[in-house]
């Protein structure tokens, strides 16, 4: 676990990281982890002085194993709202990763065979749609302005059709799954380790930028300057020169 900055805290929590984000009300917090995380996610809030109860609203960013692993129990325990994509709505209530995926290159499939022999599952438990959601299905201006966070989300297929990123208007970007620091060794330059259509990840990329993206918040890996998706997507003129 390690704060960010004032507005917003990082919190490790194994491969993925989590981000909470102030509001009036009290946090924002965007993605999960595994399931078997959540003891995990409580000793770090509370290292933070913050209970559970003060997560007013859980933002998904895709309905990956990984990002929506204990939502159902946080849910359950808090009554937080939820904010996801339209597309997620039927794997979340299936509690189950869809397998649309392919990965990016030949070393990221074969470090992937060895991880499925340590981590064979990639289900959890189902969180159901009720009332109490807010549900995206483009790009959202209006939804962080209801909660109190001065920023935007956007949809930003590629890794996932659901995935969403949020931009702050201080040009912190919360991306979840659509860009990584993560895996270096395997040259994926920021990509997704798996995708469903790479044109559609530089797209998402593209569109990170002209929304004012500066800094990029990785669901896995380190925090890196934005510039980066330019420099590494090739050919894509995503810096317009």
């Amino acid at each position: 676990m390690r704060h960010i900055r004032k507005s917003f805290y990082r919190l490790n929590l194994g491969i993925t990281k989590c981000y909470l984000l102030r509001c009036p009300e009290g946090y924002l917090l965007i993605d999960t982890a595994y399931p078997n995380e959540y003891d995990r996610f409580r000793k770090a809030i509370g290292a933070l002085g913050i209970v559970a109860t003060h997560i007013r609203y859980l933002l998904l960013t895709h309905h990956h194993d990984d990002h929506a692993g204990f939502a159902a129990r946080l849910v359950d325990e808090t009554g937080c709202t939820i904010i996801c994509h339209q597309e997620a709505l039927v794997p979340l209530s299936l509690g189950k990763s869809e397998e649309t995926m392919k990965p990016v290159n030949r070393c990221v499939g074969a470090v992937f065979l060895i991880f499925k022999l340590i981590h064979r599952k990639f289900r959890y438990p189902r969180l159901t749609a009720t009332e109490n959601r807010f549900f995206v299905t483009g790009d959202n201006y209006s939804i962080l302005q209801r909660v109190g966070i001065e920023g935007e989300i956007l949809h930003t297929p590629g890794h996932s059709r659901d995935s969403i990123s949020v931009v702050l208007s201080d040009g912190s970007a919360f991306v979840g799954d659509a860009a990584m620091n993560f895996l270096k060794f395997c040259g994926i330059k920021h990509r997704p380790i798996f995708v469903e259509d790479v044109d559609a990840v530089f797209d998402s990329w593209r569109k990170l930028l002209e929304h004012g993206a500066e800094w990029i918040y990785p669901a896995h890996g380190r925090p890196f300057p934005a510039d980066k998706l330019v420099r590494y997507a090739a050919g894509r003129n995503l810096d317009g020169s």
